[in-house]
C-alpha cells in the first residue's frame, strides 16, 4: 500500500511539473496559439514583465505583449485602436487585455481572475463579434489553463456597454455576476460571468464559433429560471416542500422505489428523478420534475410510450449508479445523451435487453431507441438463442451491439463523459420533516457528479 501511495505521488509530481514546465516554456520561448480571427492560425511569442495603467506608455509591458493575439481593429466609437493581449506577470496566472492608441493605454478591460491553483497556458482564440445582438462589437476570448495534467478553455467575453441595455433591470439577480471596468475615454466593456458559466456548462468552449449565436438561448434560460432562481438550494427546498406530490404510494413495480437529483442538461435547473421497478416483467417507470420560473413544482413531459417499460435508471443492487453520457452541440446548443438500458421479460422463455439514450430537449425528456438484444430459451435443453438488431431492424453482431451507442454518437462528434448518481428510498423521505427532507435531497444532489 505504501509503495502504491509513493508511486502515485511520484506520478503526480511529474504531471504537475509537466504543467508548470509548459507554462514556463510559453513565457520564456515561442509558443503556438490558435488565433481564430477570420479563421487563421498563427504562432506567437510571449514573455513576462509588469503592470500598466491607462495613459501609460506601452514600453513598460512590451516584453509581455502576445504579438499574434494583438491587432488593429475599428471598434465602434473607440475608432481605430490596437487590441493588445498581455501575458501574465511572473507568479501570476491572469493575462491582461488593453486598448492602445498612439503607444498609450487608453483602456484596460475588466479583470480576469482564475483559480490560484490553475496555470495559464495560452490564449486559444480571440474574435470580435456582436454576441448579444445590440449592434456593438464585443470581444470573445478562449483562455487555456491547466492543472494536475488537465487543460481546458475558459471562456471570457467582454460585452460593450449600451445605454439601451435593459438586461440588468430585467434580471436584477445578475447584477452580482457583472464585472465592470469604467472609463471616461469611451464606451466601457463588462463581463457577464453568469453567461460565461453558462457557456462552460453547455461545453461551448472548444472553439470561438461555439460561443456565437447562443445569446437567445441564454436569455431563454434566464427566463426559465427567473423567479425560481439561480439558487440550487431554493430549488431543493421546493422539492422538499412538495414531496406529497411525488413521494406517493404506488401499486405495482414496487420492489425498488427511489429518488435522486441531477442537473441532466447542465442548465442550472435541477431535475428530480423518481423511479420504481419490479414485477414479473421487470418493468421500470420514472417521473421527472423541475422547478418552473414561478417557483412551482413541474412534472416534465416524456416521449415514453404509455404501456411500455421504461429504461432502468437505478442499479439493482446498489444505491449508486454510473451512466455514460455523450454531449454534442446542435445549432449552438448543448445536448446531453445519457445511455440507459432496459431489461424486460416478455414471456416465461424470452427476454429483451434494449439500449437507448435519454436527453432533455425543449423541456421534454426524450428517448432515442438505439439497439435491442433478444434472448429466447426453448427446446429440450432450454438452450439460449440470441440475436441483435438496431432500431431500423438491421441485424447486428454481438460486438456491434455492445459498441452501438458509442459508434452512434461518435458519428455525431459527441464528447464522452460519465455521470454518477446516488439514490435514496422514497420511504425514507415520506414522514421526514421539511428540514430532514432538504438534507436528504441535498445529500443526493451533492453526490451527483459529471466528468
Amino acid at each position: 500500500m505504501k509503495k502504491n501511495i509513493l508511486f502515485g505521488l511520484i506520478i503526480l509530481s511529474f504531471v504537475l511539473a509537466g504543467c508548470k514546465q509548459d507554462v514556463k516554456e510559453e513565457k520564456e520561448a515561442s509558443t503556438e496559439v490558435t488565433k481564430e480571427l477570420s479563421g487563421g492560425q498563427e504562432e506567437v511569442t510571449e514573455t513576462p514583465e509588469h503592470t500598466e495603467t491607462p495613459g501609460q506608455n506601452t514600453q513598460s509591458f512590451k516584453g509581455r505583449v502576445i504579438e499574434n493575439q494583438t491587432f488593429e481593429i475599428q471598434l465602434d466609437d473607440w475608432g481605430m485602436v490596437t487590441f493588445t493581449s498581455v501575458a501574465p506577470e511572473e507568479n501570476s496566472n491572469n493575462p491582461e487585455f488593453l486598448l492602445v492608441k498612439n503607444d498609450k493605454v487608453i483602456y484596460e478591460f475588466p479583470e480576469i481572475k482564475a483559480d490560484a491553483s490553475d496555470s495559464f497556458k495560452q490564449i486559444s482564440g480571440v474574435k470580435f463579434s456582436d454576441v448579444n445582438m445590440d449592434g456593438k462589437k464585443d470581444v470573445l476570448l478562449l483562455l487555456q489553463y491547466c492543472n494536475d495534467g488537465d487543460s481546458w478553455n475558459m471562456p471570457v467575453i467582454f460585452l460593450q456597454e449600451n445605454p439601451d441595455n435593459m438586461m440588468y433591470l430585467d434580471y436584477p439577480n445578475l447584477e452580482s455576476y457583472k464585472v465592470e471596468a469604467k472609463t471616461e475615454n469611451g464606451t466601457p466593456f463588462y463581463r457577464d460571468t453568469f453567461f460565461e458559466e453558462f457557456l462552460g456548462k453547455q461545453h461551448l468552449t472548444e472553439k470561438l464559433s461555439d460561443m456565437e449565436g447562443v445569446w437567445t438561448d441564454y436569455v431563454e434560460y434566464l427566463d426559465s429560471i427567473s423567479g425560481a432562481t439561480m439558487d440550487i438550494q431554493k430549488q431543493i427546498e421546493v422539492f422538499a416542500q412538495n414531496r406529497d406530490k411525488w413521494a406517493t404510494d404506488i401499486d405495482f413495480a414496487d420492489e425498488q422505489y427511489k429518488f435522486t437529483l441531477a442537473d441532466l442538461d447542465m442548465d442550472g435547473q435541477v431535475e428530480l428523478l423518481v423511479s420504481h421497478s419490479g414485477g414479473t416483467g421487470f418493468f421500470s417507470y420514472t417521473s421527472f420534475y423541475n422547478v418552473d420560473k414561478d417557483g412551482k413544482l413541474k412534472e416534465l413531459n416524456t416521449t415514453f410510450s404509455e404501456y411500455e417499460s421504461q429504461p432502468d435508471l437505478m442499479d439493482q443492487v446498489s444505491d449508486e449508479s454510473d451512466v455514460m453520457v455523450y454531449s454534442n452541440i446542435i445549432n449552438g446548443k448543448g445536448y446531453y445523451n445519457y445511455i440507459v438500458y432496459d431489461l424486460m421479460k416478455e414471456s416465461p422463455s424470452s427476454y429483451v435487453y434494449r439500449v437507448s439514450s435519454l436527453a432533455i430537449v425543449d423541456d421534454v425528456v426524450t428517448e432515442t431507441k438505439l439497439a435491442v438484444e433478444y434472448e429466447t430459451y426453448d427446446g429440450p435443453d432450454y438452450a439460449a438463442t440470441v440475436s441483435y438488431k438496431d432500431y431500423t431492424g438491421a441485424e447486428l453482431t454481438e460486438e456491434e451491439y455492445y459498441a452501438y451507442a458509442a459508434a452512434y454518437y461518435d458519428a455525431q462528434n459527441a464528447a464522452e463523459q460519465r455521470a454518477h448518481f446516488q439514490w435514496k428510498d422514497v420511504s425514507d423521505i415520506v414522514n421526514a420533516s421539511d428540514e430532514e427532507a432538504v438534507q436528504m435531497l441535498t445529500e443526493v444532489y451533492n453526490a451527483y457528479s459529471f466528468d
